[in-house]
């Protein structure tokens, strides 16, 4: 797909509009009309011939004479661009084809990379009149165009004049025959191509083509939004000989792809181009699997070893994070509860609560693998991108806030932590878990981005000991007599105590109302505090029999406690249109063309991947960026900030995170000015001021 950068193009218009260009018919007779003199390129009209011969086709071309470093572009302009455009006017009977596109070169541009010509370039065009054609005829030609460096300049020109038709052909213009001449004998050779659609992959084989070992092989393709010119082309040499070409297609290629065409270029050489109009077929013998998801950059990838370990640490690191806190809550009390007890009861309530976790955990991740198998581009905490999710969660968080400060009791609920139930341990082991996702915790980034790039034993490997290292300490603590020993013997204080603890959870739904209203709309926000009104009143009268011992209506009443809020809040009208809070005047929407834009221009770039359901993104907003140095920081150093919101879906982020080796939020990027086409910084998902001062402060002096 072809990403036009807005800005560029729109300050380039004034400019044009300020000098318009004007098409000037100009008697020279080695040119049909022209020169234009528009910014940046002399533009004319050229033919072969002065004159045309009835029915057959007379050469003509769109000249352009660019300044130095300056392009127009290609078919198929690449990542950005746009093509050359003509529109004839012609008498009756008379014909234009398209422009016979010369081979382009491969333009870096920042990050991005175009397909164009630079220097004197010719686009040639067949005109063919009609076979009764005679004395002259009327030609009419608009052209519009882009000329770009790193800025873009919009060029157009009206060309006119009066084309001689004449019964024996005319001498060939000196100055341009020869030029139209190279140009067909530059025109790349046809070879021999058919191609095949794998899921997301595109197979093209070449049988009669070869290249040297270790040579970088370019499939360009005429139509846009099939390939993007950045897409690394992974090359095979079958037994048969030729070559096999595999790429990822773009998320817009359309399916059906029932022609491909196109250039195959050896090492971006445009001499070295072929020419193929390949048909599809069913697969291509002898090609490799369908590749998987694209490799991490070498600097971040790692082996399964390390990426367990990540996940071990970050497991650990998991119930330090502040959404783990209201759950820890529960795990306290349990142990409080049980201190007094035979330490073999003590072991299984480790256990218990450690299979609760790992279970969770197994559970998420077959989801997980499941859905991006099927193209979902999802991440870490992808279940709370879901409304219906995080309400549902917002009225379990409330009912065990509600049981916690002693407004009913559940005997064999998830909160059974003051009573013997062991299966009110693993139910807090789910909790914890289901809570624990909007969290990303050190060394949790490169652990999960490996474990959703690989088969699905490596991947559960990653995710069992994500699970076991946040399972570990409490595992731990059941095993250490001495350790519960301290602890205080169960007592009326416990009851105080447990109490407190609801407040946690009341803060946690809260959040979870805030980001609801985020994801969705006022009127569905109301929907949800009106059910969690009727749960808190449910749960009341619920309390109030149970204290008379009339535990039959209570049953009743349980029923509607676990069913009313959930058909109140269906009844609210749930609509999506919200997100993360951009009305911060310190940060602009982020998309991937901005981004580039900004880099190609010089600009430092930082780029905050986040989420409203994010606690570990909120906490750094809170800590950090709303801190009046870091703001001045920021403005000091004239970094533009962008802000990407993963709140809901967005598979550009999605892919964008991937391709960092990340599977969630937050992601913090700093591209220091200058480095365009480098790799930026990335900074740790637990931020402090200092740290990002002297990240904006520092690669300024460098």
């Amino acid at each position: 797909m072809s990403h036009r950068p807005i800005l560029p193009l729109l300050s380039a218009l004034v400019l044009s509009l300020a000098a318009p260009l004007r098409a000037e018919t100009v008697d020279v007779p080695d040119v049909l009309a022209g020169p234009v003199d528009a910014p940046k390129a002399s533009v004319s009209l050229v033919a072969e011939r002065p004159a045309a011969r009835p029915g057959e086709p007379l050469t003509v071309g769109l000249r352009f004479f660019l300044d130095a470093h300056w392009h127009v572009y290609w078919q198929n302009p690449g990542d950005s661009g746009e093509a050359p455009r003509l529109r004839w006017t012609l008498p009756a009977g008379w014909t234009a084809s398209d422009p016979l596109w010369p081979a382009p070169a491969r333009i870096p541009t920042g990050p991005l990379v175009n397909y164009g010509y630079e220097g004197d370039v010719i686009l040639p065009v067949l005109l063919t009149p009609p076979k009764d054609a005679a004395g002259s005829a009327p030609v009419k030609v608009k052209a519009t165009w882009l000329v770009c460096r790193e800025d873009c300049i919009p060029g157009k020109a009206t060309f006119e004049f009066e084309l001689p038709v004449q019964a024996e052909a005319a001498e060939v213009d000196p100055v341009w025959s020869p030029r139209f001449a190279a140009l067909r004998d530059a025109r790349p050779r046809p070879t021999p191509a058919r191609f095949a659609r794998d899921g997301e992959a595109l197979r093209v084989a070449l049988p009669e083509l070869e290249a040297p070992p270790g040579a970088a092989v370019h499939l360009l393709v005429a139509e846009e939004g099939v390939l993007g010119p950045t897409t690394p082309v992974e090359v095979s040499r079958p037994a048969g000989g030729g070559l096999i070409l595999t790429a990822k297609l773009e998320s817009t290629a359309p399916d059906p792809l029932d022609r491909l065409v196109g250039l195959v270029q050896i090492d971006g050489d445009p001499q070295s181009s072929r020419a193929i109009d390949a048909e599809r077929v069913e697969a291509i013998a002898g090609a490799a699997p369908a590749a998987g998801p694209a490799p991490l950059p070498p600097e971040e990838q790692t082996s399964l070893g390390l990426a367990v370990l990540f996940a071990l640490l970050g497991g650990l690191l998991l119930n330090l994070m502040p959404c783990v806190f209201p759950v820890l809550s529960l795990k306290i009390l349990a142990f409080v509860d049980h201190a007094g007890d035979d330490q073999g009861v003590i072991r299984r309530q480790g256990w218990l609560f450690t299979a609760g976790v790992l279970v969770s955990f197994w559970a998420l991740a077959g989801a997980l693998v499941a859905l991006r198998a099927g193209g979902e581009q999802l991440g870490w905490g992808f279940q709370l991108q879901s409304p219906t999710f995080v309400a549902g969660l917002a009225v379990l968080m409330f009912g065990l806030a509600l049981s916690l400060a002693g407004v009913f009791e559940v005997g064999l609920s998830l909160t059974a932590v003051g009573g013997r139930s062991e299966w009110g341990a693993f139910g807090t082991g789910v909790l914890a878990t289901v809570v624990a996702t909007p969290c990303t915790a050190p060394f949790m980034g490169p652990a999960l981005g490996f474990a959703l790039t690989r088969p699905p034993v490596e991947s559960m490997a990653v995710f069992t000991a994500l699970g076991a290292g946040m399972a570990l300490p409490y595992l731990v603590l059941s095993y250490a007599p001495r350790l519960l020993a301290r602890l205080p013997r169960p007592g009326p204080w416990m009851t105080t105590f447990k109490q407190l603890m609801a407040f946690p959870l009341f803060a946690t739904v809260l959040w979870l109302v805030n980001v609801f209203l985020q994801q969705t709309s006022v009127t569905a926000a109301g929907a949800l505090l009106t059910a969690l009104l009727a749960l808190a009143f449910a749960g009341w009268l619920w309390g109030r029999l149970q204290h008379t011992g009339r535990t039959g209506p209570a049953w009743v009443l349980a029923a509607l406690l676990a069913t009313g809020p959930g058909l109140w809040l269906a009844h609210g009208a749930v609509t999506f249109d919200g997100g993360a809070d951009t009305d911060d005047a310190l940060w602009q929407p982020w998309t991937a063309e901005a981004e580039a834009r900004l880099r190609g221009e010089g600009t430092p770039v930082f780029v905050n991947f986040t989420a409203a359901w994010c606690i570990s993104c909120k906490v750094n907003e809170r800590v950090v960026f709303d801190r009046a140095d870091v703001r001045e920081a920021f403005a000091r150093n004239g970094v533009v900030a962008l802000l990407a919101d993963w709140t809901d879906r967005d598979d550009e982020i999605g892919r964008t995170l991937a391709a960092y080796g990340r599977q969630g939020v937050p992601l913090y990027l700093y591209h220091p000015p200058g480095s365009s086409g480098r790799r930026p910084e990335v900074l740790p998902s637990v931020l402090t001021p200092d740290m990002l001062i002297a990240t904006l402060d520092g690669a300024i002096d460098d």
